[in-house]
């Protein structure tokens, strides 16, 4: 009797053990996290170009102060215009466009997987396809920044980095790969739109864009390797390209502090116009503003080749911006009609794109200044109301 009392006894502990450690197996699993069976591609191609949008944290230190700043497109006083970079804005761009990449190449990995251990749908290779395109963006934005960067990254290992030019051979190889393998007879499910903020996973957009981007990269070799980028400007030619607004890449942004933040949204980024960017608006010139503007401007818009009035006591003449000294008390014979577009005219408050901020001052309301001498007198009153003026660096 004691002996079956002692087998029961074992046998009942052994069926504890096992459930037990069966339990133990459960809470080492993380019950939010998603397995390789549930991770599907479409979420990982969203995310990587959602991220790629720019959060404010990213957008003010790239977009804004290096990128615009460093082409002129506004008037930054600071950074590269003047000599200067800043460490951690270049460092906070290269960790950001790094999560980016990783996301790509999650996205062409699971999609390898997904193929080959036959969990895919119809379209998972023309996802592969997508995310092959999108990679190479990135990898554009990333090497022309940094210069020379891994190809064979994001897989487990240290990579190596490549020179330049194998990266721009990789990147116009794979598109041409990737435009081609794209399958434009497959249908897609209704949701899957829902997770491609750019082109909703239209097969045709993608080719184009992609052709387009290899256009586009052939071109940047035209100067260094005159016979590789004639070869792929022509073979890319040959294909469906971006010709219309209808098939630009376009993702909506939106208001907040997240990645789909518009990059130019924070207050606090005056943004002005420069006098590069101006010199050129009036150097194209070739529209007429009165053919573009109100009649209310009418009044204010001066003759052709009227500069200004001269301030040299006041204003620099130590740059070589061709209106340096001058103050246009008005608005320019002709110029480039995007001009008026990007910079609403100063005074125009009845403008709907007419930005008044930050509002938390009055500065862009803020049209009449005096001008003093060196006592302190008020020489005459500026009013600013419906001119154009850029001011130079330094």
């Amino acid at each position: 009797m004691k002996t079956i009392i002692k087998y029961t006894f074992l046998y009942l502990l052994g069926i504890f053990v096992i459930s037990s450690c069966s339990d133990f197996e459960e809470i080492n699993v993380d019950p939010k996290a998603a397995s390789g069976e549930q991770v599907q591609v479409e979420y990982i191609i969203n995310q990587a170009i959602i991220q790629a949008q720019q959060n404010p944290d990213v957008a003010e230190r790239a977009f804004v102060l290096y990128w615009k700043t460093a082409s002129r497109q506004h008037r930054h006083n600071g950074a590269l215009t003047t000599g200067s970079y800043n460490e951690e804005w270049t460092g906070n761009y290269y960790n950001q466009i790094s999560q980016w990449l990783k996301s790509a190449n999650l996205a062409i990995s699971t999609s390898d997987e997904k193929i080959e251990n036959g969990t895919g749908h119809v379209y998972s290779a023309n996802l592969k396809q997508i995310a092959r395109i999108w990679r190479v963006y990135l990898m554009s934005e990333f090497t022309d920044i940094f210069g020379p960067m891994p190809i064979d990254a994001f897989s487990g290992v240290n990579p190596e980095f490549n020179n330049v030019k194998d990266v721009y051979y990789f990147m116009l190889s794979e598109l041409k790969e990737a435009t081609e393998a794209l399958d434009l007879s497959v249908t897609n499910p209704d949701g899957l739109k829902n997770f491609d903020p750019a082109y909703g996973y239209d097969y045709a957009k993608w080719k184009k864009y992609g052709n387009s981007m290899r256009l586009r990269l052939a071109m940047r070799l035209s100067e260094v390797d005159a016979t590789k980028a004639k070869t792929e400007f022509e073979d890319a030619a040959k294909g469906v390209l971006i010709l219309t607004d209808a098939d630009d890449f376009k993702v909506t942004e939106k208001p907040g502090w997240d990645n789909l933040s518009g990059v130019m949204s924070r207050e606090w980024n005056a943004q002005t116009l420069s006098s590069t960017l101006n010199n050129l608006y009036l150097g194209l010139g070739g529209v007429k503003s009165a053919d573009q503007l109100d009649a209310k401007f009418d009044s204010k818009i001066k003759p052709a080749g009227y500069i200004g009035l001269k301030f040299e006591n006041h204003l620099t003449t130590m740059t070589n911006d061709p209106s340096r000294g001058y103050w246009m008390d008005g608005l320019p014979n002709v110029i480039d009609p995007r001009a008026y577009v990007a910079f609403p005219i100063p005074g125009d408050f009845d403008n709907p794109n007419f930005s008044f901020f930050p509002s938390w001052t009055n500065d862009a309301k803020t049209v009449k200044r005096n001008l003093l001498d060196d006592e302190g007198g008020v020489v005459l009153e500026f009013d600013g109301t419906y001119t154009w003026n850029a001011a130079s660096y330094g």
